[in-house]
């Protein structure tokens, strides 16, 4: 990895501060940084995976089906 010196200090450990030490940039994860064990492990795997979903969802046009949904509320208000 070319960058890791944006991501960790001299020490090893994230840059940033716990609650957002988990994410770099150009989505680069890290997990288990935090110094709080299997619980600490657990948090950072949970946000990387919704932060992975997020951008997933992001890119998917919406369904036909959630489309008509939208489209007949909007005609409801």
């Amino acid at each position: 990895m070319q960058d890791y010196k944006e991501l960790f200090n001299e020490n090893g450990f994230p840059k940033q501060c716990f609650p957002n030490h988990w994410k770099g940039g150009n989505k680069i994860y890290c997990a288990g940084f935090s110094k709080n064990g299997l619980q600490g492990i657990a948090y950072d795997a949970q946000k990387i995976a919704d932060d992975i979903n997020f951008a997933i969802n992001a890119r998917k046009p919406p369904a036909a089906a959630e489309a008509a949904d939208a489209q007949i509320k909007l005609l409801d208000e």
